[in-house]
């Protein structure tokens, strides 16, 4: 399809947000007002629902992918058939399917529906004459695909993996699923050898297997593979039928000289290895919109990894040395893709400013160290950057960019600039030294660790042979103070919200955890934190039990073929990447609310045992009254807020605290693994938990804290507790991860990486000395801070003003944590809770 015609932007974008668009060319220009459009475009990639129509029942939508998300919940209904489950299935097109269909193997039924839904069944589209990638809708609903026997016991087991994600969520122990998304495929291999290679290489690996093994899973799981390992020639071969059929309609010569050149690329690629720049783009965006598609999520954290270095070599080549492709062109097929990442946003068209909370995160992995130690900054790095600058605000795909000791000032000084100019700054730094520190410790290798990429929002994890479930456990460590105080009950007379939407209050205590005894009967500090630990091994074991029951149901009834082989081990093992790992595997738990619980220990520390102010008695009386009723409780609220000792102030005492208690709760995760042989492993990231649903069922804290309010985001610091600037938060988060050792060496308790997200006033950055401070204050990070930093450079008046007048900010885009959002279409807590964070003073 080619749509030319020009309609007037029906998105109003205030000249702040509009950054370096102005130097965008024509084509680049056309594609970024056409995508803002939203709404008023005449094509977009909404979701298409398919499914097999059979008799017994089908399985559009998996609820289980969103048993993360707890917002949700609510239109799940019974078996599927609610909100979500019930109209997809309605919308759905039925597949005619071939006679054979129902005697394969459930991976073969998967990887031939897939092939037959996107090469048959969906139309392939060259979006305009201003496009130069092809591949278009991705965003589909497909069906699972199960027979009649399969279809009873999953459901079932969905049933029973609902009430279990409800039961833990509403009872404040945070969320949990396994979900899909959150890897980086083998896109190296694609370019660099094609789908024939992988297709070779599981016909050669079926071919040695015994007669015995052909007929088990093992040779099902083969032949999916390379059914699935066909369909992305099989769909380029369409792709360019069309290129060829659009000749005759191109409006100028230029445009049927792209034409035939995206012709011969797709002729090419994905298919057979790409011999040009244009090529490789090409082949790596048909192989990640098939990982969209495969996974109808549509795929939150599918990465990209590390793309400056794998299209570096045929870059150098056609734009630097043999000057076949202008740099300018270069940056026209970059557009293209920016382009095409962001219609996964068009699922959810109709809902208002396609991201509603930026879930897609189709992270890009920029510079970093190489295998020597060298740095990897190159010419296309800037080209890739330039390209984001000119295109904000835009949501995808989200630029990483990795520091280290190393670094050139050039790439720091490219990043003040954009930082300068872009509000909700369009990366966030990673690491290099914390970060690699954090793999070593789950067990990467030393000589492989450098090449590391980020996935999902910030979380490190190894590129083409590494499923690391990044974001899947998001256990609520504050409950942790709570279990705790109660003796591993749950505090009397506090409200939970129950799944009718009503309130439910206990007048007794429900017990979860072990008895750790009564804290009134404690006698000293230790005794308290050593109860706290038990508290804490409970809820790691509980989170760990309960995410099981998903990732079993998982491995046995949705297999993914396609992704399979894209994912570094698992031809040579003939086994499912959901069935078990490739060659490095882990599930994450991420910690939510760290600073809440620390400081809340902290507090219970200085005025219980240390100062001995407050006996527990009279703190869990307050905290049972949410502060709330008479005065001495308004009174200890003030002092346990405003006097009682915070992280994130580089003291000593605190910050000890704080690294024994990660250190603690880390560790712990690596003592299990999942039904797949996947190790559970520790990292921290809060997603959106700490402002909305985790926070609503938290009760009061002994930090101040009233019940319902923000718990602390990530790793930060609790909100207004970091009062001696953002160098003491620095310190203070580097020292929590694990400081260093005696001769320099970082050590770091979390492997998929800590989120930090810091807050400034633009006008910090108003003169060069205020930029030269800032570029300080970033290798300061580098020595002494975690493993990724993002920053927001924003004016909270202006955020006011975006709440009262939302129609003159529409896309005025912010940073929440680990990823971008429009701030109009998030939700009002996200927003307050914005603009409460401390804008920082250099």
């Amino acid at each position: 399809m080619s749509d030319t015609k020009k309609k007037s932007n029906s998105v109003n974008i205030p000249q702040y947000s509009v950054a370096q668009s102005h130097d965008l060319s024509p084509k680049a220009k056309w594609l970024r007002d056409y995508y803002f459009k939203g709404n008023d475009r005449k094509w977009n990639n909404e979701y298409s629902p398919y499914t097999t129509g059979a008799s017994w029942g089908d399985r559009v939508w998996n609820e289980g992918d969103y048993h993360i998300v707890p917002e949700v919940y609510g239109f799940m209904g019974v078996k599927g058939k609610g909100l979500f489950g019930l109209s997809l299935l309605q919308m759905a097109q039925k597949v005619e399917l071939p006679l054979e269909f129902w005697d394969l193997s459930l991976p073969e039924r998967r990887a031939t529906f897939l092939k037959m839904v996107m090469v048959d069944y969906i139309p392939q589209e060259i979006i305009s004459e201003n496009d130069l990638l092809a591949g278009g809708r991705f965003n589909t609903q497909l069906s699972k695909c199960l027979n009649a026997k399969e279809y009873e016991i999953y459901e079932k087991e969905n049933l029973r993996n609902r009430t279990a994600a409800l039961h833990y969520h509403q009872e404040g122990f945070g969320n949990a699923g396994a979900t899909g998304g959150h890897i980086i495929p083998d896109f190296k291999t694609v370019v660099e050898k094609g789908f024939s290679y992988l297709y070779d290489k599981a016909k050669k690996t079926y071919s040695a297997l015994s007669d015995s093994e052909k007929k088990g899973s093992k040779g099902s799981e083969l032949r999916a593979m390379m059914i699935a390992a066909e369909l992305p020639r099989d769909l380029a071969v369409k792709y360019a039928e069309e290129c060829e059929n659009l000749l005759a309609s191109a409006s100028t010569e230029e445009r049927k000289e792209e034409l035939k050149l995206m012709h011969e690329n797709l002729k090419q690629v994905p298919w057979g290895p790409a011999t040009t720049f244009w090529q490789s783009l090409q082949s790596i965006w048909i192989a990640h919109m098939l990982t969209m598609s495969e996974g109808s999520y549509p795929g939150p954290g599918f990465s990209f990894g590390r793309i400056d270095q794998i299209l570096w070599p045929l870059y150098k080549r056609d734009v630097l040395e043999d000057q076949t492709l202008s740099r300018d062109m270069a940056k026209d097929i970059f557009s293209s893709f920016i382009f095409h990442c962001n219609t996964a946003y068009d699922a959810q068209i109709k809902i208002g400013n396609q991201g509603i909370t930026a879930g897609f995160g189709q992270l890009i992995t920029l510079s970093g160290l190489g295998p020597k130690g060298e740095d990897l900054t190159n010419e296309l790095t800037y080209l890739i950057l330039e390209c984001f600058d000119e295109w904000a605000p835009i949501l995808e795909p989200k630029p990483n960019v990795r520091l280290h000791r190393g670094s050139p000032d050039k790439l720091i000084d490219k990043l003040i600039e954009m930082i300068t100019r872009a509000q909700g700054a369009p990366f966030i730094l990673n690491f290099d030294e914390r970060s690699m520190a954090g793999l070593m410790e789950e067990g990467i290798p030393k000589d492989e660790v450098w090449d590391y990429g980020c996935v999902g929002c910030l979380e490190n994890t190894m590129c083409g042979n590494d499923r690391s479930g990044t974001v899947n456990c998001n256990p609520n460590l504050a409950k942790s103070i709570e279990l705790t105080l109660w003796n591993g009950k749950n505090q009397p007379g506090f409200k939970r919200i129950m799944g009718d939407n009503t309130f439910k209050q206990y007048k007794e205590s429900k017990q979860f955890g072990p008895e750790t005894g009564d804290p009134e009967t404690f006698q000293s500090w230790d005794e308290f934190f050593n109860a706290w630990k038990k508290q804490i091994k409970y809820i790691i074991k509980y989170t760990v039990d309960f995410y099981n029951l998903g990732e079993e149901t998982r491995a046995k009834y949705l297999p993914v073929p396609y992704l399979s082989i894209l994912m570094d081990d698992c031809i040579s093992k003939g086994i499912d990447i959901h069935a078990g790992p490739p060659k490095y595997g882990f599930v994450t738990i991420e910690g939510v609310a760290f600073a809440t619980m620390v400081d809340s220990l902290l507090a219970i520390k200085k005025y219980v045992f240390d100062e001995k102010k407050y006996s527990f008695a009279q703190i869990k009386e307050a905290l049972i009254n949410n502060f709330e009723g008479k005065k001495e409780y308004e009174i200890m609220q003030a002092i346990l807020s405003n006097k009682a000792p915070k992280f994130g102030n580089d003291e000593t005492e605190m910050d000890e605290i704080a690294r024994e208690a990660m250190e603690f709760w880390s560790k712990e995760t690596y003592q299990y693994t999942t039904p797949t042989n996947y190790k559970f492993r520790p990292g921290m990231l809060s997603w959106n938990y700490w402002a909305g649903e985790d926070a609503a069922f938290t009760p009061a804290t002994p930090n101040g804290r009233k019940a319902g309010t923000f718990l602390s985001n990530a790793i930060c610091p609790t909100n207004g507790a970091d009062t001696k600037g953002p160098t003491a938060v620095t310190n203070s988060v580097g020292n929590a991860l694990g400081g260093k050792t005696e001769t320099g060496d970082y050590i770091n308790f979390l492997p998929n990486g800590a989120s930090h997200t810091i807050t400034f006033n633009p006008s910090l950055l108003r003169d060069s000395e205020h930029k030269e401070k800032f570029k300080a204050y970033i290798r300061g990070y580098i020595e002494n801070g975690g493993t990724a930093l993002q920053i927001n450079m924003l004016d909270a008046k202006m955020l006011i003003d975006a709440q009262h007048h939302p129609e003159n900010y529409a896309n005025l885009l912010v940073r929440v944590t680990g990823y971008n959002a429009y701030f109009t279409s998030i939700g009002k807590e996200l927003q307050d809770e914005l603009i409460a964070r401390e804008n920082h003073q250099m």
